[in-house]
């Protein structure tokens, strides 16, 4: 899943009272271009979709579910959209599916439901490197006299007045990397802590936006990259990251009068592949194994041997013993790479780096 180069789903929920026995759960969502397949119909292209809600009890028997379509055409906008279902009270999960009418399933996720008590209507938003939260307090008693909103080292209170009104709070969180966060809102009454809701919140900069991706991806250019374009990258000032990272690009695009750039898709697809088969025990996308996969590819053929002497070096006499090795052949190359692990811990060291032919 490239999430810096394909923006995916990206969804919220907000639950909001209805009645004394019923809550409204309202979910905005929104999909990136890229993520839907179009079709054609009178020389029109759109884009079909289906967002599906199942609700469930705290012991996930299923209470209440409903289904919508929607139809989309194509244009350089994402899709903006939301949904709303009334539910019961003692709903406490949810889960949410889109669906790509013409290509399969989009999204898939399971959450819990934020109960109403005396927070409700919780809506948030980053912008800026600024995340500001907006909810409504549900104090008609006076009963709740503060909450302490904590969001990973931030803190913030709030004192409480009486009655049923909105608020807001914000924090800075340019410190903080890409990722799930979890913000905590306890609630107190003068004698006790009474109430305490947990919200998901996702941060999801644009990877040129956030220093650590952006420093990583740029680490991982090292296969393709020139020393020179890759010093470019890294002295870039923000707001020069994203149109250098296409420019940089735009060389190896075979299509370059699309938006689509197949290279730079198939490049990071074969460094994640790379980072979840080679990091048992190897280094993941910096292995001697990656640095061959990114550049050529799937081998044709890959032989495992369970042990391997290396020929014997003039200059020092030792045979070395391997715990495995493999050999990845690539026929229309020429080419044949061996890989020997020489401690059985699976970190395979490549043998020929100039990968002696067949």
């Amino acid at each position: 899943m490239i999430l810096f180069l394909l923006m995916m789903v990206e969804w919220q929920t907000v639950n909001r009272s209805y009645n004394d026995f019923e809550q409204e759960l309202i979910v905005y969502f929104s999909i990136s271009n890229d993520n839907l397949k179009y079709v054609t119909d009178d020389s029109t292209f759109y884009a079909e979709y289906e967002v599906q809600i199942k609700i469930f009890d705290k012991q996930r028997a299923q209470l209440t579910g409903d289904y919508w379509e929607g139809i989309t055409p194509k244009n350089d906008e994402e899709v903006n959209d939301s949904v709303r279902i009334i539910i019961p009270k003692a709903s406490r999960y949810y889960d949410l599916k889109i669906i790509d009418l013409n290509a399969g399933l989009i999204l898939n996720v399971s959450q819990k439901i934020v109960q109403i008590n005396h927070i409700g209507s919780i809506k948030w938003d980053i912008s800026a490197d600024t995340l500001s939260v907006v909810f409504s307090i549900i104090n008609p008693e006076g009963e709740a006299i503060n909450m302490i909103f904590a969001f990973d080292e931030f803190e913030q209170t709030i004192k409480l007045k009486k009655g049923i009104y909105d608020d807001t709070v914000i924090f800075y969180i340019a410190a903080l990397p890409n990722g799930d966060f979890t913000l905590n809102v306890k609630t107190f009454s003068p004698l006790r802590r009474i109430d305490e809701t947990e919200i998901p919140i996702k941060i999801a900069r644009p990877f040129y936006l956030d220093e650590t991706t952006w420093s990583l991806k740029i680490n991982q250019l090292e296969y393709i990259a020139t020393t020179s374009e890759i010093r470019k990258l890294r002295d870039a000032k923000k707001e020069e990251r994203d149109s250098l990272w296409h420019d940089i690009w735009k060389r190896h695009d075979p299509t370059p009068n699309t938006a689509y750039n197949e290279k730079e898709i198939e490049y990071f697809e074969r460094i994640e592949y790379c980072e979840e088969q080679f990091s048992h025990g190897d280094k993941g996308w910096r292995s001697d194994r990656a640095r061959i996969y990114v550049k050529l590819g799937k081998p044709d053929e890959i032989v495992h041997h369970p042990y391997y002497t290396a020929p014997i070096d003039p200059y020092s006499p030792a045979e070395t013993l391997y715990d495995s090795y493999e050999v990845w052949y690539y026929y229309k190359r020429n080419r044949q790479y061996v890989f020997g692990d020489r401690y059985g811990f699976g970190e395979f060291i490549l043998l020929n780096p100039d990968g002696s032919g067949l």
